[in-house]
């Protein structure tokens, strides 16, 4: 049986385990959110990110994939105009045959504000907030089913290739603590009677836990391949909040998504892709819904070298002993 299913694999997957690779990497995060009326959805405020690009490296050696990036002055808008996002942390991911996984802890500082209400001339800055935090951490993971004939490594970690187009059913789950906190409510004081309770919130936590099932399938053409994969799925919210009165706790079902899409070109010596990671949620407190995303958007290229001596080696057995 186990030598049918190696057989099964090869056929459809070709695997560079015994090669290392080394390439440049460009990467993007940002994150955006909404508060939105739930008794009047045109009523709407959102809050965006101005982010720039990272530049760094992206490395494969004893079959650990590592991913390193440093802020250029790239992609960012004007900051006279759009004002200036920090962004600090950090991101692991592993994928196996059979498993994936990957964890966050990122904050973000500076948002500016655009809503249907304000006619921005063009030319002149929106209104900013600086004063806005945001810190999002968490972790995913997943199972995937079609393991044999299906692999998530080759769109976005590169250490193999999908020979032929598959598919597989998923099943996801999140688990992530999203903070946000401001000098002053996110919606301006003028705008509190209209909006009604909920206006006056200035700070949001909020727990997750969601699992849900999905589906990946991968579309080859020779040397070229476009990835889609896509999870729905319900989640629990613990839900904290301050308004101007005092402070509320809540729990909440809603739901969740995440979302991948993955374009390359994978030889093997050579492959180039770019990727988009999208991670989705809704969250309702009093009168007001509260819209968060977050993106990750990546290009990397990379060559791949035999590995020769101790590069051989994997990490597992690099470790001491009894760890």
């Amino acid at each position: 049986m186990a030598i049918e299913q190696d057989s099964l694999r090869q056929d459809n997957i070709e695997s560079y385990s015994d090669y290392f690779f080394l390439g440049p990497l460009l990467q993007r995060n940002s994150i955006d959110f909404s508060v939105v009326s739930s008794l009047d959805n045109k009523k709407k405020i959102e809050y965006k990110s101005n982010t720039s690009y990272a530049l760094g490296a992206n490395l494969n050696l004893f079959d650990v994939n590592i991913r390193f990036a440093f802020a250029v002055p790239l992609g960012a808008k004007s900051e006279r105009l759009f004002g200036e996002s920090d962004i600090r942390g950090f991101q692991i991911a592993g994928i196996t045959r059979r498993w994936f996984a990957d964890a966050s802890f990122i904050r973000y500082n500076g948002f500016y504000r655009e809503s249907s209400d304000i006619v921005v001339p063009k030319g002149q800055p929106f209104p900013q907030r600086s004063d806005i935090d945001i810190s999002n951490h968490g972790i995913s993971f997943g199972y995937i089913f079609n393991h044999e004939r299906f692999s998530l490594k080759a769109p976005y970690l590169f250490s193999e290739r999908q020979k032929n187009s598959r598919g597989s059913f998923i099943i996801s789950g999140v688990l992530s603590t999203f903070t946000l906190s401001a000098d002053s409510a996110l919606v301006p004081a003028p705008q509190w009677v209209s909006w009604g309770p909920g206006a006056t919130v200035s700070r949001i936590r909020f727990t997750s836990l969601g699992v849900g099932p999905g589906y990946s399938h991968t579309f080859v053409m020779k040397r070229f391949f476009v990835n889609l994969t896509l999870t729905l799925g319900p989640a629990h919210y613990w839900l904290s909040y301050t308004d101007a009165d005092r402070d509320h706790n809540d729990i909440k079902i809603d739901a969740f998504s995440q979302g991948r899409i993955g374009v390359g070109y994978n030889t093997h010596k050579f492959f180039a892709g770019l990727s988009i990671t999208t991670q989705s949620r809704n969250v309702n407190y009093d009168n007001i819904t509260l819209q968060n995303g977050a993106a990750v958007f990546r290009i990397v290229t990379g060559y791949r070298f035999p590995e020769e001596g101790i590069l051989k080696r994997k990490a597992t057995e690099l470790l001491p002993i009894g760890l």
